[in-house]
């Protein structure tokens, strides 16, 4: 192998790396599985008011469809990573500041609405919506801040 054919092979990894890397963050981010993980965060804290047994058969549903399409993208998914401590880290701060979000709209429920701390139509309720809504609207940030961690990792910017 000559030098010229070495660059080239070289050039060519690191392309089809680069394609790898938006793959990856593209499946991350496909409409169904945002609109998933969304209805599965609804699911789980629009239920937190309602009376028991409902209250363990909400939480349960969603966290099994929450974490159900993570597993079943990941399965799935054509190419496979460990993630890295960076990206876990940023998953961890989007679902704390997704809880802020929550937190925000029981109050702007119970402020604005006056809607009731228990029962069907409550603040939950009213702070479910709210963080499945900022869910969905903050995905193209969530796939640019994905893809510049999933580069950064890489060595490449």
């Amino acid at each position: 192998m000559n030098p010229h054919d070495a660059r080239t092979a070289l050039a060519d990894i690191n392309r089809l790396q680069d394609a790898t890397r938006d793959e990856i963050v593209r499946r991350a981010y496909a409409t169904p599985r945002v609109l998933g993980v969304a209805l599965g965060l609804f699911l789980t804290l629009a239920v937190i008011d309602l009376g028991r047994p409902w209250t363990f058969a909400g939480l349960a549903l969603g966290f099994v469809l929450y974490a159900g399409v993570g597993v079943l993208y990941e399965y799935r998914a054509s190419v496979q990573r460990r993630p890295t401590t960076r990206e876990l880290t940023y998953h961890t701060a989007v679902l704390a500041v997704m809880m802020v979000v929550f937190s925000v709209g029981r109050i702007l429920g119970f402020a604005i609405l006056g809607l009731p701390a228990h029962g069907l139509w409550s603040q939950a309720m009213a702070g479910a919506v709210l963080t499945a809504v900022a869910y969905v609207a903050a995905t193209p940030l969530n796939r640019w801040v994905m893809r510049s961690i999933v580069r950064q990792d890489s060595g490449r910017r």
